[in-house]
């Protein structure tokens, strides 16, 4: 993953510049390049079908599985008459290739149920699909932008962008993701904010990983045992070092547990079984926008409000999350949880009463 996400940043970037010299030295353009960066990790694959004359067969294959998706147990003849209306005309051979192409280039497993005669994602054998819509979005995002470079059109007046210091510090991500395929350490310079120190690290870096809006590079500092994160935002004089050293792999299992919470804050808690009381307004966006991947919706116990719950380690963004739901939500279980909460709630009040 780490040399492929390498490649898109390189490789967009020789696109645009080689497309539209003129255009490329405007601070909108790069822009759009550090968003795309920015946005999502695409797959070497998905990149190729960006970079691909014959686009409309990853189009075709989105039509495929969405389809699938939505109508569980779609027969092969329903998916036809689908793509037909779509006007991708295609034979049943053609689809079962489809199948076979979906499934080595995605990871998606397309299975038939004898039970049901039709077809549905196996998600145990599958990646996960949400990540693969994400990689579709960001393919149409690319489409479009390339299009409006292309043309020299308008297309860009009609983009807004977050504050553009969300994007600082960008431009390390290439030498941390060349480091993390060729097994080198990196050394940089790291500004602590908190203690307003510049202090020289090296590390061996494992995985980059984005939490709202900003991108961190989690590894093993030189001479200690455990990972430790790093914003890259604070990185500077970044250069590649000398090969790992170290057994990379108990460290990569480390990073595993980041599956148990919100952010980036872990600590050795054990995952706690979380019950909210939502109303109905917000559990709209808790569902579209899940905070976890245990998420859940119990029931529906009371007119205007929802059940929701979730199993991790109830850390700091967690409960920055809860309390930004504000009135929308109330924590019921578990107690010590509850009277954190009610701790926290508290203290804000009384700073606008004295």
């Amino acid at each position: 993953m780490a040399s492929n996400f390498a490649l898109i940043i390189m490789g967009f970037k020789d696109y645009v510049t080689n497309q539209q010299k003129k255009i490329v030295n405007s601070w909108r353009t790069k822009k759009i390049y550090l968003y795309l960066v920015h946005r999502h990790v695409l797959t070497l694959k998905l990149y190729n079908f960006i970079k691909m004359s014959k686009y409309h067969i990853s189009r075709r294959l989105q039509f495929v599985i969405q389809f699938i998706y939505d109508e569980t147990y779609a027969s092969k003849e329903d998916i036809l008459a689908f793509l037909e209306d779509k006007d991708f005309n295609i034979s049943p051979r053609t689809l079962e290739r489809d199948f076979e192409k979906i499934k080595a280039d995605f990871g998606i497993e397309l299975t038939y149920s004898k039970q049901h005669n039709g077809y549905y994602i196996d998600e145990e054998k599958s990646v996960k699909v949400a990540s693969f819509f994400k990689f579709l979005e960001l393919v149409s995002l690319a489409d479009v932008f390339s299009d409006g470079l292309k043309s020299n059109s308008n297309t860009l007046d009609y983009v807004q962008f977050d504050d553009s210091s969300n994007l600082k510090g960008l431009n390390n991500l290439e030498p941390i993701l060349m480091a993390i395929k060729q097994e080198r350490d990196i050394k940089f310079t790291h500004h602590n904010f908190y203690f307003k120190t510049y202090k020289e690290k090296r590390i061996t870096p494992l995985i980059v990983k984005e939490y709202i809006n900003r991108w961190f590079v989690i590894g093993v500092p030189n001479g200690e045992n455990e990972i430790r994160t790093y914003g890259i935002e604070r990185i500077s004089n970044i250069k590649l070092s000398k090969l790992s050293a170290i057994d990379r792999m108990p460290y990569v299992k480390q990073t595993k547990r980041f599956k148990n919470i919100i952010g980036l804050r872990y600590t050795n808690d054990k995952p706690e079984h979380i019950v909210l009381k939502v109303t109905n307004l917000h559990l709209k966006y808790l569902e579209s926008l899940p905070l976890h991947h245990s998420q859940k919706t119990e029931s529906h116990p009371e007119d205007g409000f929802a059940i929701v719950t979730y199993d991790l380690i109830p850390n700091y963004e967690f409960i920055i999350e809860i309390l930004k739901m504000s009135i929308e939500t109330e924590v019921l279980e578990p107690q010590w949880f509850r009277e954190r909460i009610k701790k926290e709630v508290a203290q804000i009040y009384e700073k606008y009463t004295t």
